[in-house]
């Protein structure tokens, strides 16, 4: 067997996330049933252990005025791109799409797939609570997800046993474990792999079947730890926001007119994604994914602690500041996105406070790269100034 290095592999992983429907038909053909899923608050691991593989359902990034008739235009453009796919038939090959109660325009989305684009019959709405920091919403999550698994043991015909769901939860677990060493390699002065690749190994894994993404993240790994690393550059740069699944935006950033490198990235298309784990060998195994679900890194559109307002979101973001080092911070959210910008207003100052600059990014259905260049350029000359000297 030929060995492979670690670029063939990284190239192997955003290959699947960038023609994600190529790989999810490669498995389709060997009979593999496929579930879309439109938010990370579905429980993958019931999933999984019916068989099932789940499979994100993306944007294409792609300029159309199809879903206008569908959703209303001051929603954001991610809701409509996903809504656009499956309309167009481009997510036809899934046996089922599966979404959570989340945000009003990823609702929209899920709502017109199943009315409009053929999935009245084999959609489901997992409900999942508002307010996920008290004791009732483990025990409303618990429900639910039993609800859940009553579909699927239906929709398949036959029961998910405790041992199958255990299974999936180790593999879950384990795939959340490699990616997230991963991600550590950015924390070094010299890192191995850049912030773009790391990127499109997280977005191909939410797309990809978890026993083969494990074992090609554990050769990458293994591969990664023999390579010597690579000069640092002069800034270093995190992003947090919104779901952003086009990579480019990620090229953009470590190829500026300055050196720079993307050191994280808190968003539920990245990190927000796989930062978290669920018990295992827990005796009640749906109370034990509640427990794990609700420790992952908090939605903007769910996070705020009764009777205090804090946002529990912002301690993760203070430790990823500690443990990665970034010299400045960029708000990437969605255009016409409620909550993310809300986040940003009080986000703010904990960077100020910190001596990190930052600055904002509207993303929409495509990205102007010579706006963005610009700005960024002209950010990355204000930290060079003002923050590194």
């Amino acid at each position: 067997m030929t060995e492979k290095g670690p670029n063939t592999i990284i190239g192997r992983f955003r290959s699947i996330a960038e023609n994600s429907h190529e790989y999810a038909k490669s498995l389709k053909k060997k009979g593999q049933l496929l579930a879309g899923y439109m938010c990370t608050h579905v429980p993958e691991e019931i999933l999984y252990a019916a068989g099932i593989v789940p499979v994100r359902i993306l944007s294409s990034h792609e300029s159309q005025a199809m879903t206008r008739g569908y959703i209303h235009e001051t929603y954001c453009s991610f809701s409509h791109d996903c809504a656009y796919q499956t309309l167009k038939g481009n997510f036809d090959y899934l046996d089922l799409i599966v979404t959570s109660s989340s945000c009003i325009h990823m609702g929209e989305a899920f709502n017109t797939s199943v009315r409009f684009a053929g999935f009245q019959e084999k959609s489901y709405l997992i409900q999942y609570p508002h307010i996920i920091h008290t004791k009732p919403a483990g025990e409303f999550m618990t429900e639910s997800f039993r609800q859940f698994k009553e579909f699927i043991e239906k929709f398949i015909g036959t029961p998910i046993t405790d041992e199958k769901i255990e299974k999936a939860i180790k593999v879950y677990n384990t795939n959340r474990r490699l990616l997230k060493r991963l991600w550590e390699f950015l924390g070094s002065d010299k890192p191995p792999v850049t912030g773009p690749e790391v990127a499109a190994v997280t977005l191909a894994s939410q797309m990809m079947d978890k026993q083969e993404c494990n074992e090609m993240l554990e050769q990458l790994i293994k591969k990664l730890e023999a390579e010597p690393g690579k000069a640092p550059s002069e800034v270093r740069l995190m992003v947090t926001g919104g779901a952003c699944d086009d990579l480019g935006i990620f090229d953009l950033i470590e190829n500026l007119s300055y050196s720079t490198s993307l050191i994280f990235i808190d968003s539920c298309t990245a990190a927000r994604y796989f930062w978290f784990e669920i018990p295992e060998d827990k005796p009640d195994k749906l109370k034990a994914l509640a427990e794990g679900y609700i420790s992952k890194i908090p939605c903007p559109a769910k996070d705020n602690v009764p009777g205090t307002g804090e946002k529990k979101r912002f301690r993760f973001i203070q430790q990823f500041i500690e443990d990665f080092k970034p010299d400045g911070t960029i708000f990437l959210y969605q255009r016409f996105c409620s909550p993310q910008p809300m986040d940003v207003v009080a986000l703010k100052p904990v960077f100020d406070k910190l001596g990190i600059p930052s600055i904002e990014l509207e993303l929409d259905t495509t990205i102007p790269i010579t706006q963005f260049r610009t700005q960024l350029d002209a950010f990355i000359e204000i930290i060079k100034g003002v923050h590194l000297e």
